[in-house]
């Protein structure tokens, strides 16, 4: 009912109780010539949502409230109608659900193929609660306990354990610096600014781009990217790693970010999938400092070990995760266009139009 998720709703078909939160609105109808679920489905049409931001109350944080609701015109076609879209949608959800899932399973199938590739072995990964570390071996480290968890010397075992040899990130990096920490001025033409919500593993999501105003360009400094350079996250979900794109060429790039370049000994899509395995991760956030929210430094990013095989083996990972990738975003663009398809239908019918 409030925030920029006003309006989302939910059909409720579980077998059990349940109390909700304040944020939500509960709606039961009191006569049964509609259907519950069709009301549902009704609230993802154009025709819900046109009403839904005019109604809507507040200006900064759009809200709900219950007697909005009420003010709300729902079409009442017969019992067959509702059931036929029903119908309907209940098979674009199912095909929608059933291609996400598929897309999913390949997007994590991704790190076991690199992990088998490099002959590594997951290993089974548990927290314990008790655990000795004797004194000499934090002589001059770290002395929080966390980082001496016993999980993280089975990971660095199962790593040294693969078929190739390891070095050091920096070996390869040529230029590494931090984003830029700029005011959240937005405009509608200026500079595109990735944030980190726009990096994703081994892809970047370009669907939602803020732009700066170009007289804050000499603000951002060297903070530009270009198509090529990898990006890796370096606070809160640390360690997220991808090589930008064409389409972001040129682009400004926020403070909760490194960009990094690489030569032309490695393949820089390898590097990217290596680093978003979950091994590698674990051991990124493992180097993660500070209390409220953790985050990693330049000297964390170069000190990273990097299982290096030959750059035909690394370009034959690259090109695998690649299509892969491709797969999956594929089976969710066919997902979507299916529900919208249905979607579509359905305001055709409550129109009163032939399908």
């Amino acid at each position: 009912r409030i925030g920029a998720t006003f309006g989302k709703s939910y059909y409720f078909d579980k077998n059990f109780d349940a109390v909700f939160a304040g944020y939500l609105i509960r709606i039961k109808l009191k006569i049964n010539e509609i259907s519950p679920k069709f009301l549902f489905y009704y609230f993802q049409t154009k025709f819900f949502w046109n009403q839904a931001n005019m109604l809507v109350k507040g200006g900064a944080q759009p809200q709900f409230n219950a007697n909005t609701i009420k003010d709300l015109l729902i079409p009442f076609p017969d019992k067959q109608t509702q059931n036929k879209i029903v119908q309907l949608m209940d098979k674009a959800y199912s095909s929608k659900k059933s291609k996400e899932f598929e897309a999913q399973k390949l997007l994590d199938s991704i790190n076991d193929y690199v992990l088998d590739e490099l002959g590594i072995k997951l290993p089974e990964l548990k927290d314990k609660m008790t655990y000795v570390v004797y004194a000499d071996d934090v002589k001059g480290k770290r002395i929080d306990a966390y980082y001496y968890q016993p999980k993280f010397e089975e990971v660095e075992k199962a790593i040294k354990n693969g078929k190739f040899e390891f070095k050091e990130l920096k070996e390869f990096i040529t230029k590494i610096h931090y984003g830029a920490s700029v005011k959240n001025e937005y405009v509608d033409e200026g500079i595109p600014l990735l944030r980190i919500m726009n990096l994703k593993p081994n892809k970047f999501d370009l669907r939602d781009i803020v732009k700066l105003p170009e007289s804050m360009k000499k603000d951002l400094g060297n903070a530009f990217v270009k198509e090529g350079d990898l990006l890796i996250s370096r606070s809160g979900t640390v360690g997220i790693v991808s090589v930008v794109p064409k389409e972001a060429d040129g682009f400004a790039f926020g403070s909760f970010m490194i960009k990094f370049c690489l030569n032309d000994k490695v393949n820089k899509n390898y590097i990217s999938a290596w680093l978003n395995t979950k091994l590698q991760k674990l051991l990124t956030e493992r180097e993660k400092i500070g209390a409220i929210q953790g985050n990693i430094t330049i000297g964390t990013i170069e000190n990273l070990k990097i299982a290096l095989p030959p750059l035909p083996n690394q370009n034959k990972i690259a090109d695998e995760v690649k299509a892969r990738m491709q797969k999956a975003e594929q089976l969710q663009k066919e997902a979507k266009e299916e529900l919208e398809k249905a979607k579509a239908e359905v305001e055709k019918i409550i129109l009163g139009s032939e399908i």
